[in-house]
């Protein structure tokens, strides 16, 4: 099942479209993604849609996608993965966004069998088209409700003029969440970093959406510190994203990759997503 899920999680990403804009841009560019991967197959449509230089996770660390999937066989009698949706942001300049939402697989039987959350950043194309440029996914148990809703909501960013972040800068941002968290503990460090709109994914558990619930887990957590590998900002500066690992301070077993989002608001960044993807230890 979990062999499943890792190779099934990172199966989201977006096809060139050009008839909408908005937000709604991502949504129906990622549910025309999951009609074509049912018509080819899971490592042609994956292959197909995603930028050259994105990046997936591999037992908590970052990695090129492409010659990872590369490797893969076809995989034709595989279970099926149905996702779609649940929630979608969009920088104000168009050219770099999120979706996030469910994921299940189901055997040939129509037995389901893994469930999930999925998280992908998208980066508009030259071509205006649109490729994934990372994706990340946890598991958890059978939700209440597993099929991909209907309605998603979405989140378009004001166009306003924001001072120039460099790339340097918006990677230094882990950092100093670290330190924060070091100095402070982790249920105020993240408070002085986290966006009231923040979404936290964390394995085995139920997408976290609201700041009550954010805020109890972080509480709850023991410290770490995180390291940044890469990233990428929106021309309008006011969203971005970074990824990389994380090492517990406390528990150094804590460890693993993780996807920061960072959303200008009120003239700083906040963390408005974070998605941890925990290395896990391979059983004898």
């Amino acid at each position: 099942m979990k062999n499943w899920f890792y190779a099934a999680a990172f199966l989201l990403a977006s096809l060139p479209l050009h008839a909408q804009q908005g937000p709604a841009e991502l949504v129906s560019a990622e549910r025309g993604f999951a009609r074509a991967a049912g018509q080819t197959s899971t490592k042609q449509a994956f292959l197909a849609n995603m930028a050259d230089s994105a990046i997936m996770f591999a037992n908590g660390r970052p990695e090129l996608a492409r010659p990872a999937w590369q490797k893969r066989p076809e995989q034709p009698d595989a279970p099926k993965l149905i996702w779609g949706p649940a929630f979608a942001s969009l920088s104000s300049s168009a050219d770099l966004g999120y979706t996030t939402g469910p994921w299940l697989i189901e055997q040939a039987d129509g037995k389901r069998v893994a469930y999930g959350q999925f998280f992908t950043l998208w980066g508009r194309q030259a071509e205006g088209g649109w490729k994934f440029l990372l994706d990340v996914g946890v598991s958890h148990p059978a939700p209440a409700a597993p099929e991909p809703p209907t309605d998603v909501a979405t989140r378009s960013l004001p166009k306003a003029r924001l001072p120039k972040t460099s790339r340097a800068q918006l990677l230094g941002l882990d950092q100093q969440l670290s330190a924060a968290i070091a100095a402070r503990g982790t249920g105020a460090g993240y408070a002085a970093w986290l966006s009231p709109q923040a979404r936290v994914l964390r394995e085995t558990m139920p997408p976290l959406t609201t700041p009550v619930a954010v805020a109890a887990q972080v509480a709850a957590e023991s410290g770490r510190r995180f390291t940044a590998q890469g990233g990428r900002l929106a021309r309008a500066q006011d969203l971005g994203y970074s990824y990389g690992t994380y090492l517990g301070t406390q528990n150094p077993a804590d460890q693993g990759g993780y996807v920061h989002v960072w959303q200008q608001e009120a003239g700083r960044w906040r963390l408005v997503a974070e998605v941890l993807s925990p290395t896990t230890t391979a059983k004898p």
